[in-house]
């Protein structure tokens, strides 16, 4: 199936149809209706799954599928339509098929089932590639839900589905994978170097492993074991890096907004550092009350906080005066007198020469 397919796509890159500057067909009609049709023609449906706001969107629709072998390609093997996530039958589609991220790209059989989806902007060879690995019936994507769908549940699999749904952005799917999985592990099967994806530092860190996540909690709970495995360094770096991040958001309002301040949540954090080894811990438990003052909008505790700790900070923890500058504008500076005081101390002692150009520019 998948060399009819590229022999299919080689057909359309030299063929001379018509004049140049040809693009896809995108049908205007309800997705039922061209479901109806793909059970007639037997061709895949293709969602392109967009927003008027998003840049990459635009350019695939200005670069890509204005393309001559993409457009006959498309116009001859499949039908396909266009759906703007936030208007019409978008919506629901979006939530059926868990689109979490724009463009994304469905492949359905007459069932409305989905055989395959990707997600991105792209150049036109990678998405014709990506296309037509998903007509093969027996693409990847598909497997992985025939497996899942009738029962399998083996480490393998589970550890590919997770990945595969968080490259789609189904972040909420990939989560409940997650627990799933880990709720299926031993402690030592935990330690494996093909799970550290769950606990370490990567491209999944944020839906994984960041703060206030259950495998966050874990590596905390047991950094001693994974330490024996992945060295302490590595250990220490991830779980110094996490807080920091958590600071960085709660002076930002990331926090508030995504999570909710708890006092209890402060409490866990606490004793969760003070669990650790880490050698930034004093840097850390301080950084907790800033955070905390920082949920609790006290502007002038965060700034007392901060003028009287931060020259002793190690240089990667002095990064959370990026998000201080945006708690705490230089237009604001008057009401805080201590703010220049910070400035000046980081550009003596920060070694981000980065961070030191940003603070010198409010000299």
């Amino acid at each position: 199936m998948k060399n009819i397919i590229y022999s299919l796509l080689l057909a359309c890159a030299f063929s001379p149809l018509m004049a140049q500057h040809r693009e896809i067909a995108f049908e205007h009609a309800p997705l039922p209706d061209l479901l109806a049709r793909s059970a007639k023609e037997h061709k895949l449906v293709f969602v392109d799954c967009y927003t008027t706001w998003c840049g990459p969107c635009k350019e695939m629709s200005t670069y890509v599928f204005t393309k001559d072998t993409v457009a006959d390609f498309f116009n001859t093997q499949l039908i396909s339509l266009k759906l703007d996530m936030e208007k019409g039958e978008g919506p629901e589609v979006g939530k059926k098929y868990r689109v979490g991220a724009y463009p994304s790209y469905l492949l359905l059989n007459e069932k409305g089932e989905l055989v395959y989806k990707f997600v991105g902007g792209m150049p036109a060879e990678e998405f014709l590639r990506k296309v037509s690995e998903g007509m093969d019936p027996d693409n990847r994507v598909a497997q992985i839900f025939r497996r899942y769908e009738s029962g399998d549940r083996s480490p393998a699999l589970m550890r590919e589905y997770i990945v595969l749904t968080l490259r789609n952005k189904e972040i909420k799917r990939g989560k409940e994978l997650n627990i799933e999985y880990t709720q299926s592990l031993t402690a030592q099967q935990k330690l494996l170097p093909e799970n550290w994806f769950l606990y370490g530092e990567n491209q999944f860190s944020r839906e994984l492993s960041d703060m206030h996540s259950p495998d966050f909690t874990y590596l905390v709970e047991h950094w001693q074991d994974f330490a024996k495995v992945k060295g302490i360094d590595s250990i220490n770096h991830k779980i110094s890096g996490v807080f920091r991040k958590l600071t960085s958001y709660c002076l930002q309002g990331y926090y508030q907004k995504d999570i909710g301040y708890q006092k209890e949540d402060f409490v866990v954090y606490r004793k969760q550092i003070k669990h650790t080894q880490v050698p930034d811990k004093k840097d850390l438990m301080i950084m907790m009350d800033i955070a905390e003052a920082a949920c609790q909008g006290d502007a002038q505790l965060v700034t007392n906080l901060i003028a009287d700790h931060i020259a002793q900070f190690s240089s990667p923890n002095m990064d959370i005066i990026f998000a201080y500058l945006s708690f705490i504008p230089s237009y604001k500076k008057k009401e805080y007198p201590r703010w220049e005081e910070i400035i000046h101390t980081v550009a003596a002692h920060s070694q981000n020469h980065f961070l030191v150009d940003h603070v010198k520019s409010y000299f």
